[in-house]
């Protein structure tokens, strides 16, 4: 009988001193990345120079938990909108209430890599996994 109330008052306490699962959930729901635009430089190609494109984003994780996902740029180019993702790895995972910079910056007199219209920057985003 003795060895039945201890039984009984250990489940109590292992049942009463675990968190709810709810609780662990709500704490896992991403909250969205933010980004500074530190810098945005297209030069366009002239007798001097070659054309120029250069960039670096900051993006802030709010979370306290590691994040995995992708950079998302917008341009315009020429007056008309177009979404890349980064042509490189950085920023594929960011640490808990962190930051990751997201460079950029090519060179180039290929007349096929930049149009001739003016690339102007409209957003970032980030997309998680």
């Amino acid at each position: 009988m003795k060895s039945t109330k201890i039984l009984i008052g250990l489940f109590t306490l292992l049942f009463f001193s675990c968190p709810p699962d709810d609780l662990e959930e709500e704490d896992m729901t991403p909250k969205a990345v933010t980004y500074k635009l530190l810098s945005f430089v297209f030069t366009q190609q002239t007798d001097n120079n070659e054309d120029a494109l250069s960039y670096e984003i900051e993006y802030f994780n709010p979370n306290n938990f590691e994040i995995k996902g992708y950079p998302k740029i917008t341009l315009t180019i020429g007056g008309g909108a177009t979404t890349t993702f980064t042509p490189n790895e950085q920023c594929g995972t960011i640490a808990a209430n962190s930051s990751c910079v997201l460079s950029y910056n090519v060179i180039d007199d290929n007349p096929l890599l930049f149009p001739i219209e003016p690339i102007e920057f409209v957003s970032a985003d980030y997309i998680l996994e």
